[in-house]
């Protein structure tokens, strides 16, 4: 590809089922931003190239992955890479990875996502596209560095309602303790990584205030950080499209059953509790419910 001036990139993150592809969707409606129509994950999953730039993962070993795991995926392999590239460009933006790394990391590796996604949002006629991928919070302090002007929007959903989302995700898992387990280490990631980032660099979105609670004051906080020039494509999408009813908002109880809805609602009340006090203060408060 051409080292031409593309638009910056937008990272989204947080835990599963939390509202990351509602946002991926409201950003696709500007027209600046496409959204990547599979999670790309090869730039910040585990092992993935933000690993490789901290020295935990080989090079060798990270190529593999890509051209393995993160090729194809999901229950019917219908997920991957291959969504949005074809093998050989792959392969040949590999080879442009390998060549360079050694005397030019982090500008190898740049060059690398811009190889394998930029293509996408070009396609599209959009300058800048965003990325849904779950761990875009957690490597955060690494992807900053790789993309300074880059933009990032953690989506914080209340734990039990993750819980209940997960628990109807087919290919998750049906084991209330691990989907709650879930919701618990990532918010313990994503805060690690918040305490990273300068001040402003992320903004936080909590899901039921964007679609039920506190719907104008969310978006206008979304329009003022990307900075966008005319948010009304943007803004009709959110008014005909973003709801209440869709997020499920407020009915997690009714989404598991009344003895595992007993369950999570204690660990819930006295996590929160915890992490207030060692001072994470953006995870829901627990409320009526």
């Amino acid at each position: 590809m051409s080292e031409r001036p593309f638009g910056e990139p937008v990272f989204v993150g947080g835990s599963a089922r939390s509202g990351t592809h509602a946002i991926g969707r409201l950003l696709n409606s500007d027209p600046r931003y496409h959204m990547i129509d599979v999670e790309a994950r090869f730039h910040c999953g585990t092992g993935g190239l933000t690993d490789v730039l901290n020295g935990t993962t080989g090079l060798d070993v990270y190529c593999e992955r890509v051209l393995g795991e993160w090729w194809r995926r999901g229950l019917r392999q219908h997920r991957g890479l291959h969504v949005i590239i074809e093998r050989d460009e792959l392969e040949a933006a590999i080879e442009r990875l390998r060549s360079g790394f050694a005397d030019d990391p982090w500008g190898s590796a740049r060059r690398f996502v811009r190889d394998v996604l930029d293509p996408t949002a070009e396609r599209a006629g959009k300058p800048a596209w965003v990325d849904l991928s779950g761990s875009n919070i957690r490597q955060a302090p690494t992807l900053k560095k790789l993309f300074p002007r880059a933009r990032f929007i953690h989506m914080v959903r209340d734990g039990r309602a993750v819980t209940a989302a997960i628990l109807r995700k087919r290919d998750m898992t049906d084991d209330l303790e691990q989907a709650f387990g879930h919701w618990v280490m990532r918010v313990r990631r994503s805060e690690a990584a918040l305490r990273q980032m300068p001040d402003g660099a992320v903004l936080t979105i909590f899901l039921d205030d964007l679609t039920a609670h506190d719907r104008d004051r969310q978006f206008q906080r979304l329009v003022d950080y990307l900075e966008l020039d005319d948010p009304k494509p943007m803004r009709d999408y959110f008014d005909a499209t973003i709801s209440s009813e869709r997020a499920h908002v407020g009915a997690w109880r009714e989404r598991m059953a009344p003895a595992d809805a007993r369950w999570v609602d204690r660990r819930y009340r006295r996590l929160v509790r915890r992490l207030r006090r060692e001072g994470i203060d953006w995870v829901p408060e627990p409320g009526g419910r």
